[in-house]
């Protein structure tokens, strides 16, 4: 038992880790993309409002996963939570809720997007 458990801490820190550098190179990628309409007109994030909104969830997503590592990190090494009262596993739950809500926002409006400017 005691192994599943340890497998289970140490997955949720990669993926946690992996959810970081997908939400940094997709904020990148967001930030030096342009692109040009009919009749030589270059369009990047900053014309586009909702390109503003997908990169400022897409840094809010960073800023709380750089938030929750040290936290999964101590927790899968030493197997107990840093904040031992009832504050940090709803901050957990609660923050990850808000977070993936988040997330599919920047998804849908970033499929949109690229649907609208074909």
């Amino acid at each position: 038992m005691a192994s599943k458990s340890k497998s289970v801490l140490i997955l949720v820190v990669v993926l946690r880790l992996l959810t970081l550098g997908l939400l940094a190179v997709s904020i990148v990628l967001l930030y030096l993309d342009k692109f040009t309409l009919s009749g030589d007109t270059k369009i990047s994030f900053k014309d586009v409002i909702a390109y503003r909104y997908v990169i400022a969830t897409g840094i809010i997503g960073f800023l709380y996963m750089l938030v929750q590592i040290p936290f999964a990190v101590y927790h899968a090494s030493k197997g107990k939570r840093l904040i031992r009262n009832r504050c940090l596993p709803e901050f957990d739950f609660f923050g990850d809720k808000v977070i993936i809500h988040f997330c599919y926002l920047l998804c849908f409006n970033g499929m949109h997007l690229s649907i609208l400017w074909k």
